[in-house]
């Protein structure tokens, strides 16, 4: 049978039941809701964590409802800043009813077991898990503090200006399919005046590196401080702002001005009142008035209409293959159609990281895309049209893709089910050559039938066992 990319994380499961102390500075994988059994989340409580004080909160929310990945993700910043972090095994991307039955479940379990600072609620997702984490003040029917945005937006149709009175603390990858998306998300909290910050990473359609969680985390200690709900703490102001302002000279120094320009005025904004932020503005001003400013602004508006052109040609495209598949020896065409060969090797070049960047952008999205469409060709039986698509995904996988291996394999798969034994046999060799080693489910996988007996295919095998 055909393979999703999300594969669901094996967890060691750990019941902790009311009354029984929960083991402090690791993480739980699987804590069991008291209200409701067919709920569970991954706990990380700090060292230092004791019932007679209370103690700020981060729920975190998986696409894939694996609740203890974006824990190992925060623990080093929970640690330091004394946080919970609760991570549910349930929440995954949509439908939302049972999102919202696995939020109030988490909600209702951690407010009875554990000590919780209710004016330090803390939210944050991943991808589909960002746009539920967008709405949990909704859910939970109470405020939070902050909202941290990871590789997504807000849920549809939320305004921004439904965000307050939380601190809203976008993270993004520079290689994100959903980038733009965030960046325009950044300019709405702008003109609707919410409290916001946008942290962009070295990386991909991801949860952010521990690091960068270390540096969001952060920084909702200095709103924390700004708004009064937990102790000033000049040291650690003046720590933070100084790294800070480090990273952003790094950015200027690297070139990416804009980038650099607009750290700079977030620090100049969030500090000023509590540190001289004179030199930052003067910094800033000189920026904005110099030639590679403009020219920087120049090449970001063109960067944004070729991604948007790119974009929406590969969906007229897919949208048009789709009603009337052609044959597979007019691939040449279609990938020069899709500028396939041209992506390819801007996103492999070095000398423009965001011209780069941009180009692996529009390639995941494609290749997420043409997976799909072709899952759901295969699942329908439409052989030909699957491999079509599955053969589109496969060239949009610039090497490092995680999922390439998944759309080669399930390219072996149309084939086989369509007795193309020679093609079968070969996308799925590719597919074990770029990461694919799951013997026992090509052993049980009704799909590769037709190539099951054939000595290539046990030879494929018996290496795997011997690796």
């Amino acid at each position: 049978m055909f393979l999703f990319v999300f594969i669901s994380s094996f967890y060691v499961h750990l019941l902790a039941v009311p009354g029984e102390e929960i083991e402090k500075g690791r993480i739980i994988d699987n804590i069991i809701c008291q209200g409701d059994s067919s709920q569970s989340y991954a706990l990380y409580l700090p060292s230092e964590y004791t019932p007679e004080k209370k103690w700020p909160i981060l729920y975190a929310l998986d696409p894939g409802a694996r609740g203890k990945v974006p824990l190992e993700h925060f623990k080093t910043a929970a640690e330091k800043y004394n946080y919970i972090v609760a991570g549910s095994n349930n929440s995954r991307n949509g439908p939302w009813e049972p999102v919202y039955r696995a939020i109030r479940a988490v909600w209702q379990d951690t407010n009875t077991r554990l000590s919780i600072d209710l004016k330090r609620i803390y939210v944050t997702g991943f991808s589909g898990g960002s746009r539920a984490a967008s709405i949990f003040p909704l859910i939970i029917n109470r405020a939070v503090a902050g909202i941290i945005g990871c590789g997504a937006g807000l849920a549809s149709g939320l305004e921004p200006v439904k965000i307050k009175p939380a601190f809203y603390h976008g993270v993004v990858g520079i290689e994100d399919f959903n980038y733009q998306e965030m960046a325009i998300l950044n300019q709405k909290f702008d003109q609707d005046k919410v409290s916001h910050r946008l942290l962009v990473f070295e990386g991909g359609h991801d949860w952010p590196p521990q690091d960068c969680c270390r540096r969001v985390i952060e920084w909702m200690e200095v709103i924390a401080m700004i708004d009064n709900i937990r102790p000033a703490d000049d040291g650690l102001i003046k720590d933070i702002f100084e790294r800070e302002l480090a990273e952003a000279q790094k950015l200027e120094a690297s070139g990416q001005i804009l980038r650099a320009a607009s750290d700079y005025e977030v620090l100049a904004s969030t500090f000023k009142g509590w540190l001289d932020t004179k030199d930052i503005e003067t910094k800033i001003e000189h920026l904005k008035q110099s030639k590679e400013y403009e020219r920087s602004l120049k090449v970001e508006d063109k960067q944004k209409e070729k991604e948007t052109f790119h974009n929406h040609n590969f969906r007229r495209l897919l949208a048009q293959l789709e009603k009337d598949p052609p044959s597979r020896r007019y691939l040449n065409k279609i990938f020069q159609e899709l500028h396939l060969n041209e992506l390819l090797n801007e996103a492999l070049q070095k000398k423009d990281r965001n011209e780069s960047a941009l180009a692996v952008r529009v390639l995941f999205s494609l290749e997420l895309e043409s997976s799909r469409k072709g899952r759901t060709h295969l699942q329908k039986g439409n052989l030909k049209t699957a491999i079509l698509f599955f053969e589109i995904a496969a060239k949009a996988g610039i090497k490092e893709s995680p999922r390439l291996k998944y759309s080669l394999y399930n390219m072996a798969c149309a084939y086989a089910l369509s007795n193309h034994k020679r093609n079968a046999l070969k996308n799925l060799k590719l597919a074990v050559e770029n990461g694919f080693h799951d013997v026992a489910h090509m052993e049980q996988d009704e799909d590769l039938e037709f190539i099951r007996n054939t000595p290539e295919f046990q030879k494929l095998i018996e290496d795997l066992k011997q690796k």
